[in-house]
């Protein structure tokens, strides 16, 4: 008879949240994996799976019993144990009872301090079968369930109401209630194709008697599945299937029968921005677009059925009436709008406040406008249309269609703005000022849509700050950290040199009274804060991050340079002993701050051949290196200095700075001076 065995857990439901499925089940699963292996049992692979009317555990070759446990235990020294007459005291007596022996059955054992009574046994296993309710309880209980439902009149919760368990070790049924239900091998397919139960003789037969009942258990293939259909039904339109993999995921998550079919919709509303027509078919009907190889949108769309009809035209015909419903809603919205100019639209921004204390989105958009407009003239950019880039950028808030589809803000302003015959840079900027919307999302690509973006921003950073809206944290309810590093990426994506110190006075001036003293600088701190966090992620250590913004400076771009350049000096055989260097010249500075004011380095004063060195090589270096920060090229600079890393050594070794001789001591410092002010022009280096 074998030790091991398979073990199946299904929980049988309601409709699961489609967005929680994925979580529920790899907790689930990781649940198991460390619950089992908290009980010492060993287990083969496995197997999660998850469907809108269930989630199950299969695990392969489940150990029967957990190990024997030896126990050890040590009691009293024997001369506590027995008294001068080798009769057992009360405490040898005590020790033996707690042990369940009788005392001449324990065992003698040698310690540190003496001989002792000792006690040994070996505890059998626990049937697993025994342990696995418990078990099971547990690992449901601590399920990520955000808003957990009840039903009836029991006390239990879960994320959708519970009408079936199954669990089977081997081909044995484990006595249990879970969920407020009684365990059993009855599982149930289809909920139309095949309601009925269905009894499982063994756990490793589920996956394929769910499938002859018209269940596919395993999501993964479900999903595959569902892009093969896609991929087959457009070929017969010579369309290309557009597969968004939020939809794909969603989609995936409310069948367990997939059945893949091609719909049509009227031309006529091609007209429509694709954007729109794409949302609609999205959001409301869960369907796919297709497009041409050019990208162009075409009059299809795919769904996805959880039904395999008699009749699949019907199935077809009343999909294709529900789109074409949804998309004369969005036709009716666009027609609607555009009665309008963009500039009208624009007018109503008065109606909607921005925030409570700052004023309506009428005002925001002025402060946008001028900040926009600043930003580029510093950069020789289009400053009229930059200005009415940021007049006009919120606009398109009060349209039918936005109000409908906030995710297309932005979007439909550029359509409206060259409906309106605004200028093409105008609306490409208004399309693009939302940018970067999530973590991993585009850059704005045009000049002036950069622009906008970071006055929209910093307009918005720096009025949450003068209200004391400051994220704290995980809570961050305004993305003020989004923002932060949307500004910084844009600014170095573009190389652009500008100076984000003067851009935040700017816009803190433009809240007046609003933005109070300190503001500004506060701003300024967090977004250094998260400019660290994105570059640790991207491997940089702190110390690299802080070594560069002890040289405060204040033009992204620079601050990206600086950072690469120090990264790729750390890399070098010389950096650590430079860095010590520095540090050394750093702590020597500090002492005499106040003895150097004004001193400069006499050479005739230079006696020791070390120092001499040192200043003959400080000063052919000054003229290498300093063409080479003017220029930005900190990598190549730094990269040179690192040449002197032996000279400075020398120099420390054989020449003793603070000498009895004041001229001589000051001298020497003035040359440290110079060696630091040579070194720290990029990053302080003592920091590293």
């Amino acid at each position: 008879m074998s030790d091991y065995d398979d073990f199946l857990l299904e929980i049988g439901c309601e409709e699961l949240p489609p967005r929680a499925q994925a979580v529920l089940i790899n907790a689930l699963a990781n649940g198991f994996e460390s619950g089992l292996a908290e009980c010492g049992l060993a287990h083969g692979a496995i197997h999660a799976y998850v469907t809108p009317r269930r989630l199950a555990v299969w695990i392969e070759q489940l150990q029967k019993q957990t190990p024997k446990q030896k126990v050890e235990r040590k009691g009293p020294l024997l001369s506590l144990a027995i008294d001068a007459q080798g009769k057992p005291t009360p405490a040898g007596l005590g020790f033996a009872k707690s042990c369940g022996v009788e005392f001449a059955s324990l065992e003698r054992l040698a310690s540190d301090k003496g001989e002792c009574l000792y006690y040994t046994s070996e505890k059998p296993g626990q049937m697993t079968a025994e342990l696995l309710p418990a078990l099971c309880d547990k690992i449901i209980a601590a399920l990520p369930i955000p808003k957990p439902m009840r039903w009836g009149d029991s006390d239990i919760s879960f994320a959708r109401p519970v009408h079936w368990i199954v669990l089977l070790f081997g081909k044995e049924v484990i006595p249990a209630k879970i969920l407020g239900q009684k365990s059993n091998r009855l599982t149930y397919g289809h909920r139309f194709h095949h309601p009925q139960a269905i009894a499982l003789d063994e756990p490793k037969q589920y996956e394929e008697t769910l499938q002859k009942a018209y269940v596919i258990a395993d999501a993964k293939k479900r999903q595959k599945k569902i892009v093969q259909g896609l991929n087959e039904v457009v070929a017969s339109v010579k369309g290309e299937v557009s597969i968004h993999e939020e939809l794909l995921n969603e989609v995936t998550a409310i069948v367990e029968w997939p059945v893949v079919f091609l719909g049509q919709f009227d031309k006529h509303f091609l007209h429509v921005p694709h954007e729109a027509l794409i949302l609609a078919m999205q959001q409301h009907q869960k369907a796919f677009y297709v497009q041409d190889k050019e990208k162009k949108l075409l009059p299809y769309f795919v769904g996805v059925s959880n039904i395999q009809s008699g009749d699949p035209l019907e199935v077809v015909r009343g999909n294709e009436r529900v789109v074409n419903a949804r998309l004369a809603d969005a036709k009716f919205f666009f027609d609607s709008d555009r009665k309008h100019s963009l500039a009208f639209m624009a007018k109503r921004l008065n109606e909607i406040i921005f925030y409570a204390r700052l004023g309506t989105l009428e005002d925001k958009t002025k402060r946008i406008a001028v900040l926009a407009q600043a930003i580029a003239k510093d950069l020789n950019l289009n400053e009229e249309n930059a200005y009415r880039a940021g007049e006009l950028c919120k606009a398109d808030l009060v349209s039918d269609m936005v109000g409908e589809f906030p995710e297309l803000q932005g979007i439909m302003g550029s359509y409206y703005a060259a409906h309106s015959h605004e200028a093409s840079e105008v609306a490409k900027a208004i399309a693009e000022h939302y940018q970067p919307r999530f973590a991993q999302d585009e850059l704005p690509q045009s000049p002036l849509g950069a622009v906008v973006a970071i006055a929209d921003k910093l307009d918005t950073l720096v009025g949450i700050f003068a209200v004391g809206e400051i994220p704290k944290g995980d809570k961050d309810p305004y993305a003020l950290r989004r923002l932060a590093l949307g500004v910084l990426k844009i600014i170095i994506d573009r190389q652009w040199p500008l100076d984000l110190g003067q851009l935040l006075q700017k816009a803190s001036e433009l809240y007046g009274d609003k933005a109070k003293a300190g503001v500004m600088q506060s701003v300024f701190d967090f977004m250094m804060e998260r400019f660290k966090y994105h570059y640790i992620e991207q491997g940089i250590a702190a110390e690299i991050f802080m070594a560069v913004l002890a040289k405060r400076p204040l033009q992204p771009y620079d601050f990206a340079l600086r950072l690469r350049a120090v990264q790729a000096f750390c890399e070098l055989p010389q950096s650590q002993a430079l860095a010590a260097a520095n540090k050394r010249v750093s702590r020597i500075l500090e002492k005499e701050a106040s003895a150097l004011e004004g001193q400069k380095v006499h050479e005739p004063l230079l006696l020791e051949p070390a120092e001499k060195a040192l200043w003959q090589s400080l000063v052919a270096k000054k003229q290498e290196v300093l063409p080479l920060y003017q220029e930005q090229k900190y990598e190549q600079a730094l990269l040179k200095l690192a040449s002197l890393q032996p000279i400075i050594d020398s120099f420390f070794e054989s020449t003793m700075v603070m000498a009895e001789d004041k001229a001589l001591r000051n001298n020497r410092l003035a040359l440290l001076v110079e060696l630091r002010e040579l070194f720290s022009a990029v990053a302080d280096l003592s920091c590293l």
